[in-house]
Order: C-alpha cells, then sequence, then structure tokens
C-alpha cells in the first residue's frame, strides 16, 4: 500500500471516529435535557400540617349542591345554613354567573374556630377544602394555592395522590353541575317569592293595601 492511500485511510477513520463522538456527544445532551425537563416536572406532595392558614384568608369557601345534600344527610344542614349564600360572580371574559359559596361577616370561613385552629365541620368539609390545594379543570390537575404550608413537604403515597385526584375531579364535576342547575333553582325560586307576594297582596285587606301602596311610592327619606 502506498503512503497516500495509507494518510487517506487514517484521514478517513479519523473523521467517522470523530462524527461517532458528536452524535454520542448529542444523545448525551439530549438525555440530560430530558432529565433536567423531567426534574422540573415537581411531582404533587402534600400533607396538611392543620395551621388553619388556608381557612383563615379565604373570602369564601366555594360550594356545589352535593354538598348541601351530604349536609342535609348528615344533620348538620341548619348549622350551616345562616352561611350558605348565592353570589354573583364575573369572569374574565366579564361575563357574569351565580355560585353557591360560604362566606362569613369577617374574613375567612365562617366554619373555622379561630382560637382552637379546628373546622367545626372537618368531617363533613365541603368538597372543595377535601380536594384543596389540587385542582382539576376538566382537564389537568393544577395547585390552586402554591403558598399552603405543607405543599412539597414529606412523602406521598400513590394511593393517596389517588384520592386526592379524585376528589379534585369530584369537586369539579359536582360544581359544574350545580353552575348549570343553580340559575334555574334560583329562577324557581324567586318566581315563589313573587307569587307567594302577590297572594299575600290580594288577600290583604284594601286599607291595608292601600297603605303599603302609599308607603312604598314615599321616599326613603321621608319614611325616617
Amino acid at each position: 500500500m502506498t503512503e497516500k492511500k495509507v494518510n487517506e485511510k487514517e484521514i478517513h477513520e479519523t473523521k467517522s471516529n470523530n462524527n461517532e463522538k458528536d452524535q454520542m456527544d448529542q444523545i448525551s445532551n439530549s438525555d440530560k435535557e430530558t432529565e433536567k425537563k423531567d426534574q422540573s416536572k415537581k411531582k404533587y406532595i402534600f400533607n396538611c400540617t392543620k395551621c388553619g392558614q388556608c381557612c383563615e384568608k379565604r373570602e369564601t369557601v366555594p360550594l356545589s349542591l352535593a354538598d348541601i345534600r351530604s349536609w342535609s344527610k348528615s344533620g348538620i344542614f341548619n348549622a350551616v345554613y345562616p352561611h350558605i349564600k348565592i353570589k354573583t360572580f364575573q369572569t374574565d371574559n366579564k361575563n357574569q354567573y351565580i355560585a353557591l359559596v360560604l362566606e362569613g361577616t369577617e374574613k375567612g370561613c365562617p366554619l373555622f374556630d379561630q382560637e382552637n385552629k379546628l373546622c367545626n365541620i372537618y368531617h363533613s368539609m365541603p368538597l372543595e377544602c377535601k380536594a384543596f390545594p389540587l385542582g382539576f379543570n376538566g382537564q389537568n390537575y393544577y395547585i390552586k394555592d402554591k403558598t399552603v404550608p405543607g405543599l412539597g413537604q414529606g412523602t406521598m403515597t400513590k394511593e393517596r395522590l389517588i384520592e386526592d385526584r379524585d376528589n379534585a375531579r369530584e369537586d369539579f364535576e359536582a360544581r359544574l353541575d350545580t353552575q348549570i342547575l343553580l340559575p334555574l333553582l334560583y329562577s324557581a325560586f324567586m318566581q315563589n317569592i313573587i307569587e307567594q307576594q302577590q297572594q299575600i297582596m290580594e288577600e290583604m285587606p284594601q286599607e291595608k293595601r292601600e297603605q303599603l301602596e302609599e308607603l312604598l311610592k314615599k321616599p326613603k327619606s321621608d319614611t325616617k
């Protein structure tokens, strides 16, 4: 073999080795990037510390008709009823909707014992509270509040993760049903009140009816 052919062979082998090294480096870098992405997707871990922070800072607690049925069956509805409100909210698209909520006169959940840091209906808490801070939007699970103590702390069993996901999904579906039915129930309820008022007016003596109508016509400043 001539010296020229030997050199060409050496050059070819060197280029081939370099190409293989480059390919291996690319695969290695790709594996590292994939590993980084996997590490960046942190697993959901939550262990309630029972500090009461979630309950103390909430202005309203979303409810569903499923919660109402549960409280009716367990016999605690009368204790919860004074704090149940029907409120109007506005979406980011400026669309309005009505929703069931728990709301007190002060900030925080009205069923939370501030002094003892305990939920007064802990064993019958709303579905939203059971799932918190994990939420479900119909497609994906997400964290509702990333500042909650206990988030990312300790360990999480597979069974516990499944339970939390089931609670989040159940809460989503229950509130979705409520969002569909509540406007109809609210309209029927208001219609019933109007009909009762009309019946009262019809049965009221003429003199009393005239007095009431006259009173309603007066400006508020005159009624003081």
